[in-house]
């Protein structure tokens, strides 16, 4: 129960904290590590986007999100990674 809670916890605060994580590996990171965050930013930029959605309409705002907007967040972002994957903007 408290690994899995741990787990849970951790992998929200590293989606959360992925455009710092991303803008310091690719200004002063190895190329492994600018590969990674590649990988992460393309598989998990979605989810950064919506847990931020989230937070700033709950905490912020103080108003109730709309599951339609969350869903466009994740279709959206997903189709802009692709967009630039096969546009070449991200290569690996």
């Amino acid at each position: 129960m408290i690994r899995s809670l741990m787990n849970f916890l951790a992998f929200n605060a590293f989606v959360l904290l992925l455009p710092v994580a991303c803008f310091a590996a690719w200004g002063w990171g190895s190329p492994d590590e600018k590969w990674l965050m590649k990988v992460a930013f393309c598989a998990l930029g979605p989810f950064c986007l919506d847990f931020w959605y989230l937070i700033v309409t709950h905490l912020v705002v103080r108003r109730q999100s709309s599951y339609l907007v969350q869903f466009m967040i994740f279709v959206l972002g997903y189709s802009g990674v692709f967009f630039l994957l096969k546009s070449g903007m991200v290569r690996f």
